[in-house]
């Protein structure tokens, strides 16, 4: 059964009263590695009448949240009636000014549902990957949905570029780009760097096991750069995906089984604590929409070796050795030329810091809310001191 804590189903009510901005997060899975999540828990403490959903009833990795805060409507599957009727009586209670949607089946159900309701709220969809790897489904529940959102923000100038031709046509000037947020103060005070006396050269990634994220061949890569340099280099590879057995197989076949640890799923705590424990870290996607793992590893310190791709130049800026992602030798040359180069820190992703992106969320909702165009959010300065290169 899902969550129903009174606390949530009198929160828009009192809210209501104070005349503050009621909103409706609504995720696919709650867990640690939930981006909008983040987003939304982060929001809620500066805008109190944020409500959080989750649509599934749960996901491949742990939760390291306070499971108070969020109503899990508990589907068993895309077409869960009993959950969206859930929905329904979630969102006719609670009479949200915005809803912003997230993932495709979640998105659709919840514009739907929206739909319904009286006075129907505004309709917000966040899109987080390159859409020439998005699958036929996703794409229909785009141009499905669209007509309907008063904005599409995406979480990179890459994501939005990625739009197909009707998919522009569609968003026009509704669709705008804010970078997604991180707690980088979180990621600093946990990934305090680990001494050691081995001299073992630990390199670190993480990501879901699936096709995208390109671990294939990052392990023939590291199978290459331990023949080329002779030195005990490591690599750890978190997180949980359909590949696991695949992988531990190309392990093996390179000869690196011994080299490679792959740790499954871990709360976003442990990985920030991995952070301090690697020398460098890679990350070989053949697309991406944002990549949040790069950023707090950079924001750790640590050197970093990522695809040549348009997401991660724009992500990561100058601060990245770059290789060709399907050129394993081409990865393996980046890991050689990752082994010695120290920590730093630096200010570049100080722009990824989560205060501006729910400074930026906000003025959006705001800018709805008044009628006038999500585009003028884009022009915002960030908050807090200037951050160069925005």
């Amino acid at each position: 059964m899902p969550r129903n804590d009174p606390s949530h189903r009198d929160q828009f009510k009192s809210n209501a009263e104070k005349n503050v901005l009621r909103i409706l997060h609504l995720v696919s899975v709650a867990d640690s590695q939930s981006i909008p999540l983040e987003l939304a828990l982060s929001l809620r403490k500066r805008e109190p009448g944020t409500v959080i959903a989750g649509f599934y009833a749960q996901g491949d990795h742990p939760v390291d949240h306070d499971r108070r805060e969020v109503m899990i409507l508990a589907a068993k599957g895309p077409f869960d009636i009993a959950a969206i009727a859930r929905l329904r009586s979630l969102m006719a209670s609670h009479s949200p000014d915005i809803v912003h949607l997230h993932h495709a089946v979640s998105a659709f159900w919840c514009a739907l549902v929206a739909l319904t309701v009286r006075p129907v709220p505004i309709l917000v969809k966040t899109e987080h990957n390159d859409h020439r790897g998005q699958s036929w489904h996703q794409g229909a529940v785009n141009l499905i949905l669209y007509p309907f959102l008063r904005a599409i923000v995406c979480n990179s100038d890459a994501t939005l570029s990625s739009f197909s031709r009707i998919e522009r046509w569609l968003a026009g000037r509704r669709a705008l780009r804010i970078h997604n947020g991180l707690n980088l103060r979180q990621v600093r005070s946990k990934a305090a760097r680990t001494m050691r006396k081995d001299h073992v050269i630990r390199m670190g990634h993480v990501g879901r096991l699936v096709s995208q994220k390109n671990q294939a061949r990052m392990i023939k890569g590291l199978a290459i750069a331990r023949a080329v340099t002779g030195r005990d280099l490591r690599l750890e590879i978190v997180g949980n995906g359909p590949l696991m057995d695949d992988l531990v197989r190309t392990a093996r076949a390179a000869g690196v089984a011994n080299a490679v640890v792959f740790t499954g799923a871990l709360t976003r705590e442990a990985v920030y604590e991995k952070l301090g424990q690697w020398d460098a870290f890679v990350m070989p996607s053949k697309f991406e929409g944002f990549c949040n793992a790069l950023i707090e590893a950079m924001a750790a310190g640590l050197p970093v070796a990522v695809s040549d791709i348009d997401t991660l130049r724009e992500v990561a800026g100058e601060g990245a050795l770059r290789f060709d992602p399907y050129d394993p030798q081409a990865i393996g040359a980046a890991m050689v030329a990752l082994v010695g180069l120290p920590r730093r820190s630096t200010r570049f992703v100080e722009r990824y810091d989560m205060a501006h992106a729910v400074a930026r969320h906000v003025a959006l909702y705001e800018a709805l809310l008044a009628g006038r165009s999500p585009s003028v959010t884009a022009r915002l300065p960030l908050v807090g001191k200037d951050v160069p290169g925005e």
